[in-house]
């Protein structure tokens, strides 16, 4: 039922999956304000690229190396924000349940779940994020459209990965 790629729960709805509450509406807060401080990271970048360009950002030459090489290490950052985490997150399930999850309160087993979820999201939008910094220095060093398009689709990813409380459990 669950059509989430990015949630760790399964349940369909927040009495069942027993994330509710203070603690959980404050660690989808946390998660939210990292997000924002990633995704705002890019944008004063951008900005300040801008200032130094003087806005001469629009070229539409044919792309040189930082640019392909900056379009490559997006494709690459998608594909992998996609991938890594589930990764990672799955090593972290199998320790958390061969190190006794199942004898664990309600409060415990939210909060462990939720630091994987946190682990995943801060893993997968730091690919993001990195791979839109590259871009827009190759924004700034060749002023080339294509770089500018490629970061603006990895923000587009790094909003669209935004927690709420839908998408965390």
């Amino acid at each position: 039922m669950d059509q989430n790629p990015y949630s760790i729960g399964n349940h369909a709805d927040l009495q069942q999956g027993g994330l509710q509450g203070k603690s959980f509406t404050d660690a989808v807060r946390g998660m939210q304000i990292i997000a924002a401080a990633l995704m705002t990271g890019v944008l004063v970048f951008l900005g300040i690229v801008l200032m130094m360009t003087q806005g001469d950002v629009l070229g539409t030459h044919t792309p040189e190396m930082v640019t392909i090489l900056g379009a490559g290490f997006g494709v690459l950052a998608i594909v992998n924000h996609f991938v890594i985490p589930k990764i990672i997150a799955g090593s972290q399930l199998r320790q958390i349940v061969s190190n006794g999850f199942s004898e664990l309160d309600a409060e415990s087993k939210s909060d462990r779940l939720l630091s994987v979820y946190r682990g995943q999201l801060i893993v997968a939008l730091a690919m993001l994020e990195g791979a839109a910094f590259f871009n827009l220095i190759a924004l700034m060093v060749e002023k080339n459209v294509v770089a500018l398009g490629v970061a603006t689709l990895l923000l587009s990813a790094m909003v669209f990965r935004f927690p709420s409380r839908d998408k965390v459990v």
